[in-house]
């Protein structure tokens, strides 16, 4: 019986394909229970290797429990330290947005936040009528009168500056179409429209220091761009409900507080 049974494992089976409706034969293979074996271990084999190219290389791996939860948790990791970065950029440009605004209405003397974060200054800035403003010291020891600053406008001076009336700058009478000129090198962050004060622009210079336009007929410059020592950025006019006639209304601030232009820039009053 046992050879009986070693005789029929060890048979062979012929698995034939025919044409049913002429019964030729088309193909054949020869079948054994170890080729059956080695058949479907293969396909077996290669049924698990594409599931590992599939679950390693494809989105599918998101689905398996466990597998893309370390790597899901880094990339969470990743994108809320980088949203947090962008909430507080986005905090501080609202802030210096606002701090601008202030400056263009004329109604705040601690306008400005410095958008570079740089270190408090030595001095305070003050004026009134009687005083003059003292002259703000840079952290690093270099005054402000050691800087090299272009008149924004030959001109009769109208008006000085007069912080407890709210009065920020200086007003500078000059000859019509005459050009308006950046003090020094840097980068207009404003240039727009106001109602009280019309055509406006303000540039943003190194260390901190920001000056004001006010009032001009037209703007040669928009945000963004930047301008050297001298360079024409506006022209001269009378725009705005705060104005009674052609003149530049010109602002200097540091850190948010005001500085007083006459003791930093010789204006020639030759008018």
């Amino acid at each position: 019986m046992g050879e009986k049974n070693r005789k029929k494992q060890s048979e062979n089976l012929r698995l034939v394909i025919m044409n049913e409706n002429t019964f030729k034969e088309k193909y054949s293979f020869s079948l054994n229970l170890r080729n059956l074996y080695i058949f479907l271990s293969t396909i077996v084999v290669m049924l698990f290797i594409l599931m590992f190219l599939l679950i390693s290389y494809t989105p599918i791996k998101h689905l398996v429990p466990g597998y893309g939860d370390i790597e899901n948790n880094t990339y969470v990791l990743k994108l809320n330290r980088y949203i947090d970065k962008l909430e507080t950029k986005m905090k501080t440009q609202e802030q210096y947005n606002k701090s601008l605004k202030k400056i263009i209405l004329g109604n705040d003397t601690s306008a400005i936040v410095n958008k570079a974060n740089t270190p408090s200054l030595n001095n305070v800035a003050s004026s009134d009528n009687n005083s003059k403003t003292k002259r703000m010291i840079h952290s690093t020891g270099k005054s402000l009168n050691e800087y090299h600053f272009t008149a924004p406008l030959e001109g009769k001076i109208n008006k000085q500056i007069e912080v407890k009336s709210g009065h920020y700058g200086i007003d500078i009478a000059g000859y019509k179409n005459s050009p308006i000129k950046s003090i020094m090198r840097g980068i207009v962050i404003f240039s727009d429209w106001s109602t009280e004060t019309g055509n406006t622009i303000i540039i943003q210079h190194p260390n901190g220091i920001i000056s004001v336009y006010k009032h001009n007929s037209s703007l040669f410059k928009e945000i963004g761009d930047f301008v050297e020592g001298g360079e024409a950025i506006a022209v001269i006019g009378n725009t705005g409900t705060l104005t009674d006639g052609p003149h530049l209304h010109f602002e200097m601030w540091k850190n948010g507080l005001a500085l007083n232009p006459l003791e930093l820039i010789d204006i020639n009053s030759n008018f």
